[in-house]
């Protein structure tokens, strides 16, 4: 059990090692305080997955391939057909978080448009990897994950300067431009294509 916990968050955790791995040997240096906020949002992201239940390409392969998993799949694309006001809201909460890390972490994220739509990619990951699972992949999560992702963004507007203390120099010393959007493909990727459940069976 402890194993099959340690899987997903290996996962999510080494492929970013490995890339600042790759940037410290190209002589990117960074600074402590940024390393320790860039694996809280990697260790967020791990909880997102867990939370949502993402499946992997062996369930599509147990399924009997791509065209046999979506007619399989359970799939909403009308727009608000939910049931209950606390499915939306815990979407909306879900992605707060990124939406606050994203503009809090790296400076070149502190565009509304680029945190929304981030938040959106990741939420699109989401359904996508739910497909092959029995869980509802539903359009209305994906409006909400980017609702939330936005709302994180307004929140660190108001007191993202005055959180954890003036330590923004240190924090902010990024590996590159690109950075957070590595950590997340990553993730997503080696999540979905490497992590096979049935192996704990």
């Amino acid at each position: 059990m402890l194993l099959m916990l340690m899987i997903p968050i290996l996962l999510t955790i080494v492929p970013g090692m490995l890339y600042q791995s790759m940037r410290l040997l190209a002589r990117k240096k960074s600074t402590l305080t940024h390393y320790v906020w860039t694996y809280t949002m990697m260790l967020y992201i791990w909880l997102v997955f867990s939370v949502t239940g993402i499946g992997s390409i062996w369930d599509v392969i147990a399924k009997g391939g791509w065209a046999a998993t979506v007619q399989q799949a359970n799939i909403s694309w009308v727009p608000f057909q939910s049931e209950g006001i606390f499915t939306y809201c815990m979407n909306v909460i879900m992605l707060m978080p990124l939406g606050f890390l994203l503009p809090y972490i790296w400076k070149n994220f502190r565009n509304p448009f680029k945190v929304a739509f981030t938040g959106f990619l990741l939420s699109v990951f989401i359904e996508f990897a739910q497909v092959p699972t029995n869980r509802l992949v539903d359009v209305d999560d994906v409006m909400m994950n980017t609702l939330g992702t936005m709302l994180g963004y307004l929140v660190w507007k108001m007191v993202g300067k005055h959180f954890f203390g003036g330590k923004e120099a240190q924090r902010t010393v990024s590996l590159g431009s690109c950075e957070p959007v590595i950590y997340l493909t990553l993730a997503c990727a080696c999540n979905f294509l490497l992590y096979n459940w049935t192996w704990f069976l």
